[in-house]
């Protein structure tokens, strides 16, 4: 890997498309554990079940690891710290 961008206009297109998939991970991740946890009722009709255990251990397993991606990405080719998950 080559010295850190200085900015984020020096970044190769591989670097640009790292840090794209590393969003866009994060972004899929969010949504399905929201997608498991902030479902909303509707009213006379259903009630949301809670998933398995596994099943949310799993999700927050994989925003943590998406999150961290990110973090390491902005880290190693931008200079920028993110806060820790």
């Amino acid at each position: 890997m080559r010295p850190m961008a200085a900015t984020p206009e020096e970044l190769s297109e591989d670097e640009r498309r790292r840090l794209r998939r590393a969003g866009e991970r994060l972004r899929t991740a969010s949504k399905e554990l929201e997608s498991l946890v902030a479902t909303e009722p509707i009213k006379n009709r259903w009630e949301p079940e809670s998933a398995p255990p596994e099943i949310l251990d799993a999700a927050r397993a994989e925003l943590a690891t998406a999150w961290s991606e990110l973090a390491r990405g902005y880290r190693e080719l931008l200079g920028m710290e993110l806060p820790p998950a």
